[in-house]
């Protein structure tokens, strides 16, 4: 058996439960805000906008935009356990299918194609391939957001080595190439800083601001440039 299919088949109970343990609807709801704080700003303005949740899970962010106000999303997956676990918490519009059978059997256009945590799973090929596929079902000026682990980030390798079926990281250079050779005129990247609601959170918030001033500052005497993106994940956003 290959081993992303194993993996993938058992992807709940080996990987999310043994992290995040039982996922219930108010664990969700209470981290709406954090979501809010990433997100709210990248999604489209209007309610009625038809949104994909690509490598969807258990639905999680299905079921924040369909609270948030969201009437018109839907989310696809391969592990037939998230799926499951997802119709079970009663969250709708959830298929357990891959992306290109889903593409392949639908000719509807999107305004925004989400994809959190997914395109990291994929290689070179896969990623460029699937691209192509999420660029050609959005609308003209849709948009496509992307967060993946961050190759540039001080402490992505807790994350990227954290899961068996990673792929490869990325960084706001290789995103930006990426997405302007699938179709995307636009591209947008974004730090995922510490989110800074509770009196812990705004503690790092202040800290990690010192940390990437620090950061800056070593980056420039080394190559000459300050920029970058430092958090271990960011997210990419391409307008079509």
């Amino acid at each position: 058996m290959d081993f992303k299919e194993k993996l993938y088949q058992n992807y709940r109970t080996t990987h999310n439960d043994l992290l995040h343990g039982t996922l219930t609807l108010e664990k969700l709801e209470k981290i709406f805000p954090v979501k809010d704080f990433y997100y709210a700003k990248l999604l489209p303005p209007a309610k009625t906008a038809a949104i994909l949740d690509v490598g969807c899970g258990d639905g999680n962010f299905v079921y924040y935009l369909q609270k948030r106000g969201y009437a018109n999303v839907e989310g696809i997956d391969l592990s037939s356990e998230q799926i499951e676990l997802g119709n079970k918490l009663g969250i709708e519009g959830l298929h357990q299918i891959s992306l290109q059978d889903f593409f392949k059997g639908s000719d509807k256009q999107y305004d925004c194609i989400i994809a959190r945590d997914v395109v990291e799973h994929l290689t070179r090929q896969e990623a460029f391939d699937a691209l192509c596929l999420i660029s050609a079902a959005l609308k003209p000026g849709g948009c496509f957001l992307m967060q993946v682990p961050n190759g540039q980030g001080l402490f992505f390798t807790s994350i990227f080595y954290g899961d068996y079926t990673h792929e490869m990281p990325y960084t706001a250079q290789t995103a930006r190439q990426l997405f302007l050779n699938t179709g995307f005129s636009r591209i947008e990247s974004y730090p995922v800083n510490p989110f800074p609601g509770t009196w812990k959170g705004k503690i790092r918030s202040v800290l990690w601001k010192i940390k990437v001033v620090e950061t800056r500052f070593w980056k420039m005497v080394e190559s000459g440039s300050p920029l970058g993106i430092f958090t271990a994940n960011l997210i990419a956003k391409g307008i079509k």
